[in-house]
């Protein structure tokens, strides 16, 4: 008589534990009507059943998988035994017990295998029966072994069976073991009549090599030996091979979540070097639809068991956020002249290498389609446009900002503003510009005046070639209207100051050198109170003190291009942080950033609410650099750094940092056009002053 056929259905409650996860399939454990024995191989008691769902793996459909009794070898829970992974084993404490499988739909199944655990030989099976039944009451005998000897670990033996009827349940009763004091099985497969034409699925929960772990591989046909389907090119097992009869065919992953992926590593066959892929296109997609070709490759060759890795093209565009995808597919288009090809592993990463691999990571773009002078000039000229009024205000040099606008009130006294002209210009006072001559005071401008600071270390010469000395001792500067369009604008020789500081008129209220000298940044942020007051954007001259100002409005009027791209501290690890803003650097973008905490560090306290200008780090051990626009830093060391505060990777500091890039415009092409070199790979030269 069958094992199966001793028992009877009864019910009763029972609490159940959760096997745990594997790759290949989802498990969940069911309470479930379980089976009396009225004449048990253990002495008596009543066995209780253990069912877990499989969704994928060596079943050919999902359904649900019982065995006999609940309990399990810890590690080797029933998930193992149908989980498409033959390395992993199925242990019971019995020798005598079956395993059932429901399936979804009624199939036809015409041979079968059962791979050998890596466990003791002693505790193969030895003897066994298939049944098939179409209602799990009336049962068939499909086939019978007896004496079955595995000649080694892992081994898969197979079983033809004569069989043309679809049934929904399979029976697998281990009648004896190889000796041992348990039953160990690492793997069972049921196979049907299948067509290697037809693309083959499996689901995965499990793949380390991939972004996200849980998603679905296939492969385009279903031709695999039994031990080499299309998972083991997800099981971290350099051992394993996907296998299949074409030279030209695709494999795809479909990811349960959206990820980024920038490169792609594959694993040649340890068996056959000939059978690896020779060329082939790596692609990406959103919707598993439309796919977006990263890679190509030809004339690859391989050693036995040799990882290469591979990176997707380079995002150039900027301006735009980059899509995150859930679809990866590996078209191979041949291999090195085997009749077979094989992998071992596949895997898709990521890997910072430069500025566009963190694009993906932007938390807003300034791009414009209305103006090349970006979104902060966007909506005025929707509605407005640079009249001969505003023109004519900003090249006549006697036409000064309204001086009212910057009332400042202290101990309950409110101070008042002229335009001195008391005042001595030396435009480079360390002969060539530098971030050095931008200083801030009193007024609350810090982005205007690092985005001064960061196009002067970034364009030297065209901070040079922007400010002009005009022979009648006034002053201009070059910049740009909303539209984008050039505009020079004229500037008497005054600067803004405090009524009761009429005495010492070499105090500055605005940006000045060191020592209070005025500088050309002095001049260009007069030129910018000009501009404000000329168009009063908002209709009330407010913006004309440029206080709270942005480097988004800034760098455009002296650049031409509003094209910017925000990177929110917590964004970056420290890698992407340093390689990122280096590679911008060297690519000649102008770069502002800040901090979303207040830290000490060796050179100071990274001041929030506070807008720096980046700059290479003086220090060789730091990821970047910021340079306070006030000229120091609040707390640091004494030593005289011109407020540069080097960013260590301490585990603190990096990921309060949060980045602004700013395209160089009109900056880069004139440093085009003259032959100068363009990206900065050091800092700059700090002088030394009294």
């Amino acid at each position: 008589m069958k094992l199966y056929s001793k028992y009877i259905e009864t019910k009763f409650s029972s609490k159940y534990h959760l096997a745990r996860l594997t790759a290949g399939f989802f498990v969940s454990i069911c309470l479930l009507p379980l089976f009396s024995c009225s004449e048990n191989e253990d002495g008596g008691g009543e066995p209780k059943e253990l069912t877990v769902s499989v969704e994928a793996g060596s079943m050919p459909t999902g359904g649900r998988l019982t065995a006999q009794y609940e309990d399990f070898v810890s590690g080797a829970g029933l998930e193992n035994v149908a989980d498409g992974n033959e390395r992993t084993t199925y242990s019971t404490s019995h020798k005598t017990f079956y395993l059932r499988f429901e399936s979804r739909q009624s199939i036809i199944i015409n041979r079968y295998v059962l791979v050998s655990s890596s466990e003791s030989d002693a505790n193969d099976p030895y003897s066994w029966t298939l049944s098939a039944s179409t209602d799990n009451k009336s049962w068939v005998e499909l086939d019978k072994q007896d004496a079955q000897q595995f000649d080694k670990r892992l081994q898969a033996k197979e079983y033809e069976l004569s069989n043309e009827t679809a049934y929904q349940y399979y029976l697998l009763e281990i009648e004896s073991n190889n000796g041992g004091n348990e039953t160990s099985i690492g793997e069972w497969m049921l196979l049907g009549a299948v067509d290697s034409t037809a693309s083959y699925t499996i689901e995965i929960k499990n793949a380390s090599s991939m972004l996200h772990p849980e998603g679905r591989i296939t492969a385009e046909y279903n031709d695999s030996p039994v031990l080499e389907k299309v998972n083991k090119l997800l099981d971290n097992d350099t051992t394993t091979d996907f296998a299949t009869n074409h030279d030209k065919f695709y494999i795809s992953w479909e990811s349960d979540e959206e990820v980024y992926g920038n490169l792609y590593t594959l694993v040649a066959s340890a068996e056959n070097a000939s059978s690896a892929p020779r060329s082939w296109k790596f692609y990406s997609s959103t919707d598993g639809s439309q796919w977006d070709l990263q890679d190509e490759q030809t004339d690859q060759t391989f050693e036995p068991g040799e990882t290469k890795t591979f990176y997707c093209k380079e995002i150039t565009d900027y301006n735009h956020k980059v899509p995150m995808h859930k679809y990866f597919k590996l078209e191979i288009e041949s291999n090195n002249g085997a009749s077979s090809t094989r992998l071992s592993e596949w895997s898709v990463g990521y890997k910072c290498r430069n500025f566009g691999d963190i694009i993906y990571l932007a938390g807003n773009f300034t791009h414009s389609d209305e103006t090349p002078m970006g979104t902060d000039y966007s909506w005025w000229v929707q509605d407005h446009s640079t009249t001969t009024e505003i023109l004519e205000k900003l090249q006549d040099p006697n036409f000064e900002p309204d001086e009212t606008k910057y009332n400042y009130i202290e101990n309950g006294v409110e101070h008042t503003f002229y335009w001195n002209d008391k005042i001595n210009v030396n435009l480079y006072p360390f002969g060539e510009p530098l971030p050095t001559d931008v200083n801030q005071h009193q007024i609350g401008n810090c982005s205007v005046l690092s985005a001064f600071a960061a196009i002067v270390y970034m364009y030297p010469e065209y901070i040079k070639s922007i400010v002009h000395e005009n022979a009648d001792g006034t002053y201009s500067v070059d910049m740009f209207t909303p539209e984008g369009n050039p505009v020079r604008v004229a500037l008497n020789a005054t600067l803004l100051h405090p009524e009761e500081w009429r005495e010492n008129p070499t105090w500055k209220w605005g940006v000045s050198g060191k020592n209070d000298v005025t500088t050309w940044a002095s001049l260009i942020e007069k030129a910018m109170m000009k501009y404000e007051t000329a168009y009063d954007f908002y209709d009330n001259h407010s913006s004309a003190n440029l206080g709270g100002m942005n480097a988004s409005t800034t760098c455009p009027l002296y650049t031409g291009s509003g094209d910017g791209v925000t990177i929110p501290a917590g964004s970056l690890t420290p890698e992407q942080l340093s390689v990122a803003v280096k590679d911008a650097l060297a690519k000649g973008w102008i770069i502002t950033g800040g901090f979303s905490e207040e830290n000490s560090t060796p050179d100071g306290i990274t001041t929030t609410g506070h807008t720096w200008t980046v700059v290479y780090p003086t220090n060789p051990n730091a990821l970047i650099a910021l340079r306070n626009p006030w000229g120091y830093c609040s707390e640091s060391n004494g030593s005289n750094k011109d407020g540069v505060l080097n960013v260590l990777n301490d585990g603190v500091v990096p990921p309060t940092v949060g980045i602004d890039f700013w395209h160089p415009g009109e900056a880069y092409k004139y440093y085009e056009n003259q032959g100068l070199p363009i990206g900065r790979t050091e800092c700059y030269d700090i002088p030394t002053y009294e």
